[in-house]
Parts: C-alpha cells; structure tokens; sequence
C-alpha cells in the first residue's frame, strides 16, 4: 500500500483533527515540535515539506511529516532545529530497517537525531541513545523544587541570587509572551555574539530559520504557541528566551542573557520564572532539551529518552551507505572511547548531511 504524500497546502482540517487526535493518545507526544501547528509554520517556509498520510485497511494509522533530499533521502520536520522526532501515531508492519515504509512512502532513507526512542521503529534502526531532561509539573510547582532541593543546592543558591540582583540592580519582573521588539533585537544579538564565540554559525542562521521564529512567534492557540519570555532587572533586560508551548508541554529552545550581568546568572533565573509559569498555566512538563548541560541534570526531574539513526530501503545506493554508516557506528561505539565514538558519527553527520536541511 502507497501511503499518500501531501503538501502542507493540501493538509485538510479533518487530517489535522486526526493528527491531534493520535497527539493526545500519548504523553510522548507532548512536545511542541509533534504539533501540526509546527509542521504547517515549518511548511509556510520550506518548500521541501512533505506529509506522508499513513494509511491500512483500517484507515489513517499515522503522519510522518519530512523533508524531501537529493536521491530520496528524508530528513525530520524542521531538520537541524528539531528537538523532537517520530511517527505522529504508528506504523504497521514497516518491514526490516524501515524498508516497508519508506518504500510506501517513495524514499529511499529518513534520518533522525532527536528520535523517540519509545517507538520501536526508531529504537530498533539507532546507532546513539540520548536523553532529553524535563521537569515533571504534573504535581505542582512547589513538588517539582522538592525534588529539585533533594538532589542539589542550586535551587537555594538561585533563591539568594534573586534577593542579590533586586538588592544591587532593581526588582525582577518576568514577561511571558514579551512583543517588544526592541527587547527582540536585543536577544537575536546576545544569542549570535553567543554562538560566534564559540565558533558556531550565528544566530538566527539562514534566512529560512529566521522567518520560521518570526512566525512561530505570533502563533497563540489552544494547543501551541511561541513564547518570548524575558526577565527585566529594574528597567533592564536580563534574559531572555524563545521557546514554544504545546497544550502539555513548554520547550526551552533559544536562551541567552546580557553577558554584562553574567554574575548573577540570569539565564538560570529566567528558566527558574518560565518553570513556575508554567505549572501556573497547567502545562505537565517543562522540557529542557537533548544535553548533559548542568542545568538540566539538576533542574530535571524526568527523562524522556531519545535516539539517533536512520529508516532505509535496501536496494537504494542512499539506503545501503547508511546501511553500513550504522554498522560502523555500533563498532565504533564498542571498540572506541566514548570521544572517538562521538567524533565518528559527528563526520557520519557531516558526510551524509543526515538530519539537516
């Protein structure tokens, strides 16, 4: 059976309800990044979108929404600022390695960096196992910094940090959903200085990702929004963040912070304020992200966990060289040290470009 491949413009309302309807059957599929509001404003920009309608004799089973690459080859909604990957719903019988299905779907590979690894289909085709941090709300705010308070002091450190810089620099107040776009201009240019000196591309990057935020940032609806969240000292703005919300979960995605006022470390204080918002506005879960930062390990609760690999068809030139970049990886992940394992799938990324768009 050919699953049906649809353009964002061709999506119907009555696909989306389906779509959200498959969202809300599963607390994985909390994140932001699975909401079809996501896929659209991602749609509205790329215009190598692509949704396969996962279909069976029983009728739609799931989504896959994907960027169409050179030779056939997919990359996940979003590609390289996507934090969370997979099937929206299942897959049934997709057949060794994933050939099954990307044979219904025309492809010859789909990569994958941020997969669910609760999917099978995913977990079974991964070379790399990551974890993504969130802190449970589910209890409450005051049960989330207990556990916090449990497992390091980072949580009183903040609490005389706060006392600190509304002592000596002025009265913290936290917006939300800031519109100022002077405040805007502010974080896009403390994010790029940021990246550039650690040797990254600047910030927001090409021009596709820059309209993508911009219209992210405007979207507010029940099941998702963008949110621009700052922190102010006095009249002066510390921090701030650009994140996205779904109707379950609240993704940390762009921080960054005057680096003038580093010693009071805004940025922490700013995720402690978007923590407490929100459990305040009844989300379950505030997720910090793929990473071992510090932060995440003290601040979370909860891990979601996630892979890396890829979904091939046999047969394909493009499906069989992944075929092996696995088989070489899970070599290298036993007969390396961890730093040279790493190195060997970063160049796997580069060479294959896998995941990125």
């Amino acid at each position: 059976m050919r699953h049906e491949i649809l353009r964002p413009s061709e999506f119907t309302p009555d696909l989306a309800r389906i779509w959200n309807d498959l969202l809300d059957q599963n607390d994985d599929f909390s994140s932001p990044f699975f909401a079809h509001e996501f896929t659209m404003a991602v749609g509205r920009h790329r215009n190598d979108l692509r949704i396969a309608v996962l279909r069976s004799e029983a009728g739609i089973t799931g989504f896959l929404p994907f960027h169409l690459k050179l030779g056939g080859c997919a990359a996940p909604v979003g590609g390289q600022i996507c934090d969370y990957q997979g099937v929206i719903g299942g897959v049934e019988d997709p057949g060794p390695r994933g050939g099954r299905l990307m044979r219904d779907c025309g492809l010859s590979s789909y990569d994958f960096n941020h997969g669910l690894a609760a999917q099978s289909i995913l977990e079974d085709n991964a070379f790399s196992f990551s974890n993504s941090l969130r802190a449970d709300l589910r209890d409450g705010f005051d049960q989330w910094q207990n556990e916090v308070r449990a497992q390091t002091k980072q949580m009183t450190k903040l609490n005389r940090m706060v006392r600190k810089i509304e002592r000596e620099q002025g009265e913290l107040r936290f917006v939300r959903d800031d519109n100022s776009e002077q405040a805007w201009a502010a974080f896009v240019g403390w994010k790029d200085m940021a990246l550039r000196q650690q040797g990254a591309p600047g910030f927001p990057g090409p021009d596709w990702i820059a309209d993508l935020l911009g219209d992210i940032r405007v979207v507010n609806t029940a099941r998702f929004a963008g949110l621009f969240s700052t922190l102010y000292s006095g009249d002066r703005m510390i921090a701030a963040h650009f994140g996205m919300r779904s109707d379950r979960a609240w993704h940390w995605w762009f921080p960054s912070y005057d680096p003038e006022m580093q010693q009071y470390a805004p940025g922490l204080l700013l995720l402690l304020f978007c923590v407490e918002e929100a459990a305040r506005i009844e989300l379950k879960e505030f997720d910090f992200g793929r990473g071992t930062q510090r932060y995440k390990t003290q601040f979370g609760t909860r891990a979601r966990r996630l892979c890396e690999g890829s979904l091939e068809r046999s047969g394909t030139a493009f499906g069989t060289a992944r075929v092996l970049r696995k088989s070489a990886q899970r070599l290298a992940n036993k007969a390396l040290p961890e730093q040279a394992a790493a190195f060997v799938r970063r160049a796997g990324t580069k060479v294959f470009r896998a995941g990125l768009i």
